[in-house]
């Protein structure tokens, strides 16, 4: 009996050892084929996400171009204007200096008509006429009084005159050159919105591809998601929203509060706010809102405030990606690894995963 039941143990444990490779290597290779698939997924998404990416940078500096050429049509405009107005004073302090030279030659028509219709020719003619030396000595005072005074007025009329007309040529010739600089920059403008046109209909097509992948695997929205949940705590204790300018106290948690706000306002090039912002706008009404004042620019923007490491960054510290040559977008951080900001035309303020590649460097203004 002893021995049976040793066999019957040796037996299953043969079998149990023979058997268990059999079941192994299926489940094995399953896992595998799942993990390579899962890692083939994680693949496809991080590449679509960075078409989606280099796409979204290369509108954002299309957008930081047109909004430095609107800067130049802007002041160009107000030169163009500034230039008008100066032609028109030009213009009337002609007329005025024309209208004193008509009177003043008038005005000595008259005496030499008078002179003329009294029997008199000539400054001569008075002077022979003259009773006794006192009289010829007294008149020829008086002429020659006159003499110079007319001369005199006429003289600094005409060269009054002729220094208005060079103005006003010089006004006119420089108003051409203004004019032709705006014409120039619409020119830019209207080839820089073609160019948009074109990556906008690749943003449509890597939007898609990103959408194949988010609903599996979605790092980024994770991290949105939760920084928003963290936002709406911020946003429950913070103070209530007003229109007032410069007039809460500034903390982290009440600039992120309160940049949240305009969470979903549309992107619109040279705006700030409060309906439409570009990002250096957005950044700039937000600050404005707590009495900080901030340039309006992001190439100024990047001058504000002092340095701060990125392991360093706190939420309200402003942040900045490009190149130094061309830092070409703003936005706020506001904690775990996100930021928010107004992205390119077409987009809305949004908060946004801090993952972007070109991440330059950030600022601390208070």
């Amino acid at each position: 009996m002893r021995k049976k039941m040793i066999s019957l143990i040796v037996t299953i444990g043969l079998v149990t050892t023979l058997s268990t490779p059999i079941f192994a290597d299926p489940l094995s290779d399953k896992l595998n084929n799942q993990k390579s698939q899962l890692e083939e997924q994680k693949s496809a998404y991080k590449k679509a996400q960075s078409v989606v990416d280099n796409i979204e940078i290369s509108i954002e500096k299309m957008d930081a171009d047109i909004e430095k050429i609107f800067a130049d049509v802007h002041k160009t405009e107000v030169k163009i204007g500034e230039t008008q107005q100066e032609i028109e004073k030009t213009k009337k302090s002609i007329q005025v200096a024309e209208a004193n030279i008509k009177e003043e030659e008038d005005l000595f028509n008259k005496r030499m008509r008078s002179m003329y219709m009294n029997g008199v020719d000539s400054y001569l003619e008075v002077l022979l006429d003259s009773e006794g030396v006192e009289d010829l000595i007294s008149r020829v005072e008086n002429i020659k009084k006159i003499v110079e005074y007319d001369n005199k007025i006429i003289g600094e009329l005409t060269v009054k005159k002729s220094k208005i007309e060079d103005q006003k040529v010089a006004l006119d010739a420089e108003k051409d050159k203004l004019v032709v600089l705006k014409t120039d920059n619409e020119s830019k403008i209207d080839k820089l919105k073609a160019k948009k046109a074109e990556q906008n209909v690749l943003v449509i097509e890597a939007t898609k591809q990103e959408q194949l992948y988010s609903s599996k695997i979605g790092d980024a929205e994770a991290i949105v998601n939760s920084t928003m949940k963290q936002i709406q705590t911020i946003r429950n204790n913070a103070p209530k929203y007003t229109p007032s300018r410069g007039s809460s106290s500034l903390s982290s948690s009440s600039v992120v509060a309160y940049a949240s706000n305009f969470l979903g306002t549309p992107y619109v090039w040279g705006a700030a706010g409060p309906q439409y912002f570009d990002c250096s706008g957005f950044m700039q009404y937000v600050y404005a809102h707590f009495g900080v004042d901030i340039s309006r620019t992001t190439y100024t923007q990047i001058n504000d405030g002092t340095y701060v490491a990125r392991e360093n960054l706190q939420a309200g510290d402003l942040i900045f990606f490009g190149s130094e040559s061309d830092p070409h977008h703003v936005g706020m951080y506001v904690g775990n690894n996100s930021y928010i900001h107004a992205p390119r035309t077409g987009d809305v303020i949004k908060i946004s995963a801090l993952t972007r590649s070109d991440y330059l460097t950030a600022r601390r203004v208070k």
